[in-house]
């Protein structure tokens, strides 16, 4: 079934679950983004008027360890994990990205990233919803870079993850959040062992209790697992990454200790 055909029958399985008609629904004000910003008043992560590259250096960083030279992404494939609202996708794209696929399983974060991407007229990017622990378990593509901020500390098993990224990506930024048994925000989390190919490492697990709130913006499973930095470098190490470099670490962060790596090959798995 082609992919039109599975459109179709997707509507034809929904079409009789559609809700009464609304009047409401209907804009009445003269064109603007702001009415569509409007949509979600109150539930924005951060404010989407206003994309300051300044503010998050991440993707910034991204290109001055892992890209095309120049600290720009020229001319690169990017897979983007969890876009949020678009903000670094906006930037991947100002650094030069050839081509971004953005996959995000919150479906009201996707359709702000569809917002976003009208309002700062992207060209490069593709956003898709869904959940890309299957995508990156199947699929044949590679990509140069891929993109994993605020994405990791959310993994109900983060080492599948870390094997996935090395299986589909030459190279791979990450920021996270890792346990620390010091940092009081690590303390309600309770170890279990976690062993994938051959590698072994203590998930310090806890659950997510503010699943339904309008403000959530974790994980798509109940639970989320944290992992010490020294396993989560390891782990890049042993999955096929030669070079793993860190930087940023933070162990007082107000949410937890947190760092970033950048990770890449000179071999192909």
């Amino acid at each position: 079934m082609n992919l039109v055909d599975r459109i179709s029958a997707l509507w034809r399985r929904h079409s009789g679950e559609a809700s009464a008609f609304r009047a409401d629904k209907f804009e009445q004000r003269s064109p603007d983004h702001r009415n569509a910003i409007a949509l979600f008043a109150g539930r924005w992560a951060a404010d989407p008027s206003n994309i300051d590259p300044a503010h998050d250096p991440r993707p910034a960083q991204a290109a001055r360890y892992l890209g095309s030279g120049n600290q720009r992404l020229e001319g690169m494939s990017v897979l983007e994990l969890g876009p949020l609202e678009a903000a670094h996708t906006c930037e991947l794209e100002r650094l030069g990205a050839a081509r971004i696929v953005a996959i995000e399983a919150n479906s009201e974060a996707y359709l702000k990233c569809l917002i976003m991407k009208e309002i700062f007229q992207l060209k490069r990017a593709t956003f898709m919803l869904g959940d890309f622990s299957p995508y990156l378990a199947e699929t044949s593509e590679r990509f140069d870079l891929i993109f994993c901020s605020g994405v990791l500390y959310h993994m109900e098993h983060p080492l599948r993850l870390i094997r996935d990224l090395a299986r589909v990506g030459e190279r791979c930024f990450v920021w996270t959040h890792y346990y620390d048994e010091a940092h009081p925000k690590c303390s309600h989390r309770v170890a279990s062992a976690a062993t994938l190919d051959g590698f072994s490492a203590p998930y310090f697990v806890a659950p997510y209790r503010d699943r339904a709130l309008p403000r959530f913006w974790g994980g798509n499973k109940a639970s989320s697992s944290w992992m010490t930095r020294g396993d989560i470098v390891a782990a890049f190490r042993h999955f096929g990454f030669d070079r793993v470099e860190t930087f940023g670490d933070e162990p007082d962060h107000v949410n937890g200790p947190s760092f970033s790596l950048a990770a890449s090959r000179t071999s192909r798995p």
